[in-house]
């Protein structure tokens, strides 16, 4: 490595999202571009984060091999996954899922589109409190989606 290079900054993806100017260590919905994305699942994890009302509530997260970027994991997707992998969450390791931006309450949002490991669609029915309970499907996705590693363009959100 040249001495001269370790001085520079380094040099990023020009953003074209909001979400884009502001990198955390979660994956934001604009960070897809528009794109539907598919990981692989490395780990499933519950951790305390700060709520909208400054107290730490205790969210579900997902760590994936082809980005240092997490996912906060909210029930709608805890259910999708359950659906298609079973309850047991050491199964769901290893497992492809394929996340799209979408838009929940006039806010952006991610959503599971579904998983190249399916054997077929399934419809998944979505019960939360207080609401109307819905069904979404879930896709047998392309396997030539699959993420590559340290890419930032519509493959894997992250550095």
């Amino acid at each position: 490595m040249n001495a001269e290079n370790e001085d520079q900054p380094k040099r990023r993806a020009k953003p074209v999202d909001f979400d884009q100017l502001y990198p955390g260590r979660f994956i934001k919905a604009g960070e897809l571009l528009g794109k539907k994305v598919t990981l692989t699942i490395a780990d499933v994890d519950l951790e305390d984060l700060m709520g909208e009302d400054n107290k730490p509530k205790a969210k579900a997260t997902l760590t994936f091999k082809e980005t240092e970027k997490q996912m906060v994991m909210c029930k709608t997707n805890g259910i999708c996954l359950k659906a298609m992998f079973g309850k047991k969450l050491s199964d769901w390791v290893g497992k492809r899922i394929t996340i799209f931006p979408d838009t929940w309450n006039g806010e952006p949002a991610i959503r599971i589109w579904g998983s190249p490991d399916l054997e077929e669609e399934s419809e998944v029915e979505i019960a939360l409190p207080r609401r109307r309970p819905f069904k979404k499907t879930m896709h047998r996705t392309a396997k030539a989606q699959r993420a590559e590693p340290d890419q930032q363009t519509s493959e894997a959100p992250g550095p």
